[in-house]
């Protein structure tokens, strides 16, 4: 499974590319059990939402861990230190690791509620 991912280069320089989980194939819910693709389980330590008004800006930041955020309504965008942006909308994710370096910018294009799944340490 392929998703955008921003990331923090050896000289503190963040750039949006792409995480590839690994799947396999997996039956999904009771019989007769279609057949599906999954990537593994990973854990978490935790969840929240978050709702901000259309023309939001949150200045150049960090991840302050490593998450997921998930766009559940609205229309929002990314920005990284190469200036390289991506926007996102509903069902959207990105995988946020850049927990050094120079950061990136998130907009709200329009309202926009988010979901921040945080992952657990490896």
């Amino acid at each position: 499974m392929k998703f955008p991912r921003i990331y923090t280069d050896e000289q503190g320089e963040t750039h949006i590319g792409v995480r590839d989980l690994p799947e396999h194939e997996a039956r999904l819910g009771p019989p007769p059990n279609p057949m599906g693709r999954m990537t593994e389980i990973e854990a978490v330590t935790s969840f929240v939402t978050l709702s901000v008004p259309a023309g939001t800006e949150a200045p150049s930041h960090n991840a302050p861990q490593p998450y997921i955020c998930i766009v559940l309504s609205g229309e929002g965008e990314v920005t990284a230190s190469d200036g390289t942006t991506v926007r996102l909308g509903p069902g959207g994710l990105i995988y946020c690791d850049d927990v050094s370096g120079k950061g990136h910018v998130t907009r709200s294009i329009t309202d926009l509620s988010l979901a921040f799944i945080n992952r657990a340490s490896a």
